[in-house]
């Protein structure tokens, strides 16, 4: 899995700069099957990590709650080729 983080950039010192950007959301029932899906859907199309990382719950019925996560996926390097596919 690749790295979600809740910070607007990359907290490791001396990381490659961000060459790409999108944005990623998804819908859940529980939290950690949204990150799942976050991080499979970004690194499958070429992320290597997911920064500014928002998580809020809704209801729309008193019994079920589901949660909306929502962040920028990112690629780093010094490559500045196409986007990845969207």
């Amino acid at each position: 899995m690749i790295p979600l983080y809740t910070t607007d950039t990359v907290p490791i010192a001396g990381h490659p700069p961000v060459t790409h950007a999108w944005p990623v959301w998804t819908v859940a029932a529980d939290i950690g099957q949204g990150l799942e899906t976050l991080a499979v859907s970004a690194g499958t199309r070429g992320a290597h990590a997911i920064i500014g990382l928002r998580v809020t719950a809704f209801s729309t019925t008193p019994l079920l709650e589901r949660c909306v996560l929502m962040g920028t996926a990112v690629v780093l390097g010094q490559d500045s080729g196409p986007a990845p596919a969207q």
